[in-house]
C-alpha cells in the first residue's frame, strides 16, 4: 500500500525547537494545504498536544473539519474574503478573519450585525505581495474599520514577506514600511494588537524580533525552509509503497514513454506502482521571475541534461536508479545489483505539498 509517512518523534523535536526560538512569542501554526501535506487534522492535533495554541488556514472547509474534530484553539483565516457565505461560515466557527480592504471590512461588519455577533478580525497589509491587504497608505481607510465598524473586533495586523528567502534588502524594506504603518497607528491612538509578519524563512533569517508579538511558522515545522540556513530541524516525511512485480530487461529495450532510457545491458528492474500523481517527481513552480534569475534556471536546466542527473529511490535501505520518466501511477529502477523480492519497501523522497491528498498518512 502507498503511504505517506511522518516520523512523529521527529516532527515533536522540530516543533519543541521552535516553540524555544520563539520564546514568548504566540506562534501561528500555518498548516494551509492539508497541513503542509501532514493530514489537516491529524497534523493539528500534534501540533496543540505539543503546545501551539494557534493555527493558521487559507479556506474555510479547514476550519469547519478543524471545529468538527475537536480542536477549540484560536483559529485565524489568512486569506481576505468579501464572499457572504464565507463570513458566514468562519463566524459561524469562531473563525478570525482577515481584512484587507474596506469592502471585507463592511461585508463582515454588516454579516456580523445580522448574526448578533462581533466579528475578530485581523487587520492585513499589502508591503508587496499583491494579493489581498490595505496599501500602505490607506491609513483614513485602516482607521475607519476601528472607528466606525461596530461589529468588528481588530485583535491584530500583519504583513506578508514576499521575498524573505530571497531579496534581504527588498525584505528588509517591507519590514521597514510595516513597522512605520503600525507605528503611525499606534500614534492616532489606534490599537494594533498582535503584530506579526515573520513566515518560516524570516524566523530563521532575521534576528530582530523585537517587534513582533507572533510568528507564523509553516514549512519550518516539516524541516523544509525556502531560505538556506542551518536549522537544526529535522526534515520530515517520505513517500513509500512496495514492488510489485520484478523482471528482465534485454540489451536495447526501453522503458516508459518515449523510450527515454535504452538498456545497454541486461538489467533487472523493479515495477513500483506509485508515480508523479502521487507527489513523486512533483517540483514547485520558480518563485522568483527576475531576467538574471531566468538565465541562472536555464543554464541550471541546461547542467542537468548534460550530466545525465540521475534519480534515486531507496530499496530496503539501498539506493536504485529511477529508470525513463516517472510515470503517472508507476515508476521504474534498477535492481540489477540489489538483492530484494516483489512486496519489498521502496521509499520515495518527495515534497509533503504535492503529495496526493486520497494517499494515506501514517505516523509512525
Amino acid at each position: 500500500m502507498n503511504a505517506f509517512v511522518i516520523e512523529a518523534e521527529k516532527l515533536h523535536d522540530n516543533i519543541k525547537q521552535i516553540i524555544a526560538k520563539a520564546a514568548s512569542r504566540k506562534i501561528y501554526a500555518v498548516i494551509k494545504g492539508d497541513g503542509y501535506g501532514f493530514g489537516l487534522c491529524t497534523y493539528a492535533k500534534i501540533l496543540v498536544t505539543c503546545g501551539i495554541n494557534a493555527l493558521a488556514v487559507t479556506e474555510p472547509y479547514e476550519v469547519a473539519a478543524l471545529r468538527e474534530a475537536g480542536i477549540d484553539c484560536e483559529i485565524l483565516m489568512i486569506r481576505a474574503t468579501a464572499i457572504p457565505g464565507e463570513i458566514e461560515e468562519l463566524l459561524r466557527h469562531n473563525a478570525i478573519l482577515t481584512v484587507g480592504s474596506n469592502e471585507d471590512a463592511v461585508t463582515i461588519n454588516g454579516i456580523a450585525g445580522r448574526l448578533g455577533t462581533k466579528a475578530k478580525v485581523h487587520i492585513k497589509i499589502d508591503t508587496g505581495m499583491g494579493r489581498y491587504g490595505y496599501l500602505l497608505n490607506d491609513i483614513e481607510k485602516i482607521g475607519a474599520v476601528y472607528d466606525y465598524m461596530d461589529n468588528i473586533e481588530p485583535l491584530g495586523i500583519y504583513t506578508h514577506l514576499n521575498a524573505a528567502f530571497g531579496s534581504k534588502k527588498k525584505t528588509l524594506a517591507q519590514i521597514e514600511s510595516f513597522k512605520a504603518l503600525v507605528a503611525e497607528l499606534k500614534r492616532r491612538g489606534y490599537e494594533a494588537g498582535c503584530v506579526h509578519f515573520a513566515n518560516s524563512s524570516a524566523f530563521y533569517r532575521f534576528s530582530d524580533m523585537d517587534f513582533l508579538d507572533a510568528v507564523r511558522i509553516g514549512s519550518a515545522f516539516t524541516g523544509r525552509i525556502p531560505y538556506p540556513c542551518k536549522t537544526g530541524l529535522n526534515r520530515i516525511g517520505y513517500l513509500e509503497s512496495e514492488i510489485c512485480e520484478i523482471r528482465w530487461l534485454e540489451k536495447g529495450a526501453t522503458v516508459g514513454y518515449g523510450g527515454a532510457y535504452r538498456a545497454k545491458s541486461p538489467k533487472k528492474i523493479a515495477i513500483i506502482p506509485l508515480g508523479y500523481s502521487h507527489g513523486f517527481g512533483v517540483e514547485k513552480i520558480r518563485d522568483t521571475y527576475r531576467f538574471r534569475d531566468g538565465v541562472r534556471y536555464v543554464l541550471q536546466d541546461i547542467k542537468r541534461t548534460l550530466s545525465g542527473e540521475k534519480v534515486y529511490v531507496t530499496v530496503n535501505g539501498k539506493r536504485a536508479r529511477v529508470l525513463g520518466h516517472i510515470g503517472m501511477l508507476h515508476t521504474v529502477v534498477d535492481i540489477t545489483d540489489l538483492t530484494c523480492k516483489v512486496g519489498d519497501n521502496v521509499q520515495f523522497k518527495v515534497n509533503p505539498l504535492y503529495v496526493n491528498a486520497n494517499v494515506v498518512r501514517k505516523y509512525i
